[in-house]
C-alpha cells in the first residue's frame, strides 16, 4: 500500500506549524529590539491580526508607547501579514 499522500497531506501541516513559529519570533525580535526589553515565547500570542502580550505594566506601557513605530516594522519585515494592534 502507498503511503505517499499521507506524507504529503502531513507535511502540509508541518509547513503551517512552521511558517506560524517563525513569524512569532520575528515579532518577538523587532519587539525586543524596540523596546529594549526581552520579551518570553509564552507571553506573546498572534489571534486575527492582534498581537497580545502577557507582562508587567511597565513592560505593556513600553509596547504601547512604541506601539505605531512597532506595527511599521512588522509590517516592513512581513507584508503578507497585517497587523492591526498590540494589546
Amino acid at each position: 500500500m502507498d503511503y505517499n499522500h499521507i506524507t504529503k497531506f502531513l507535511d502540509k501541516f508541518k509547513k503551517i506549524l512552521f511558517q506560524k513559529e517563525e513569524i512569532k519570533e520575528i515579532v518577538l525580535k523587532i519587539i525586543s529590539l524596540e523596546i529594549s526589553h526581552e520579551i518570553k515565547k509564552e507571553s506573546l500570542k498572534i489571534k486575527n491580526g492582534c498581537i497580545f502580550i502577557q507582562g508587567s505594566p511597565v513592560l505593556r506601557g513600553e509596547i504601547l508607547i512604541h506601539k505605531k513605530q512597532i506595527l511599521v516594522k512588522l509590517k516592513t519585515a512581513l507584508p503578507e501579514n497585517t497587523f492591526i494592534d498590540i494589546r
